[in-house]
């Protein structure tokens, strides 16, 4: 899933494209408590200027909430757990949960960082 949708912009070694897209390699974002602000970008995509271990980067994220919930659990459990990155692991079901708050479009980065302050355990 990883090598199909997020390898153009994120790359294999996971360090983005310096200036483009953001790393995920040690990346503040990946690397929260929980998973779910990532889980919504996956689903859903974001948009606007998004800050990234202190690099603010202005690139939109296609959404890729056509892959089902188990490739999504996938490709984020993928991220969370290589380049550095110790994260939790993700399943389908809280995958198939926030699909299910019937959010479209895309976020922005001030949105997710409202619900979701970096540091916070998720509820």
């Amino acid at each position: 899933v990883y090598n199909g949708n997020c390898i153009a912009c994120h790359q294999s070694h996971g360090r983005g494209n310096p200036g483009q897209f953001p790393p995920l390699a040690g990346s503040d974002w990946v690397n929260e408590v929980g998973p779910n602000r990532m889980i919504r970008i996956v689903l859903n995509g974001l948009q606007g200027p998004i800050e990234v271990n202190g690099v603010e980067l202005n690139a939109a994220m296609a959404p890729l909430g056509t892959l089902s919930d188990k490739q999504i659990a996938d490709v984020i459990s993928f991220v969370r757990n290589n380049w550095g990155n110790e994260g939790s692991f993700v399943t389908a079901a809280q995958v198939a949960e926030i699909r299910g708050e019937g959010k479209t479009g895309p976020y922005s980065p001030a949105d997710l960082l409202a619900n979701y302050p970096h540091g916070e355990e998720e509820k």
